[in-house]
């Protein structure tokens, strides 16, 4: 399905009265009716009504993956506040590489991974704010097919 079409068939108004589709899907259906479907190679947008709106390779993503996060640092600690101040003690620090598609696939079945549309109608086309995958901290690890300890 074409953005724009998605758009008019699918959005809803902001406060300005503009309209867009800027919703978070899981693979539970939104209160649009649209919801990530996992198919053996894809992860799918879908309406309720069956339509399909958009599909993504799991391959390309795992690949557009390495090439924008090659490598992250993830590093957690134990934060206190004293007197305003806060104050970290680092208690683990990781070099987390790499991803495939399985994994990708694993962690959107999980729900730790979201898909966040951002369009709206410009009136003769869709403007694309940019999709986006979208993960909580806390699941970062599980992201990345090797997991390293520093």
């Amino acid at each position: 399905m074409k953005p724009l079409e998605a758009v008019r068939s699918y959005g809803s108004r902001d406060a300005n009265g503009r309209l867009g589709l800027y919703f978070t899907m899981t693979m539970t259906p939104n209160s649009a009716g649209l919801f990530v479907r996992l198919e053996q190679e894809s992860i799918d947008l879908r309406h309720i009504d069956g339509t399909l709106i958009a599909s993504w390779r799991l391959a390309d993503l795992a690949q557009q993956f390495k090439r924008k996060i090659p490598a992250l640092i993830y590093v957690t600690a134990d934060v206190e506040e004293r007197d305003g101040v806060e104050y970290y003690h680092y208690t683990r620090a990781q070099v987390l590489t790499g991803t495939t598609k399985n994994t990708l696939a694993q962690q959107f079945r999980a729900g730790h991974i979201v898909l966040d549309l951002r369009l709206h109608d410009k009136g003769t086309s869709a403007r694309n704010h940019g999709t986006g995958f979208r993960a909580y901290e806390k699941n970062f690890p599980a992201l990345f097919s090797k997991v390293r300890d520093l």
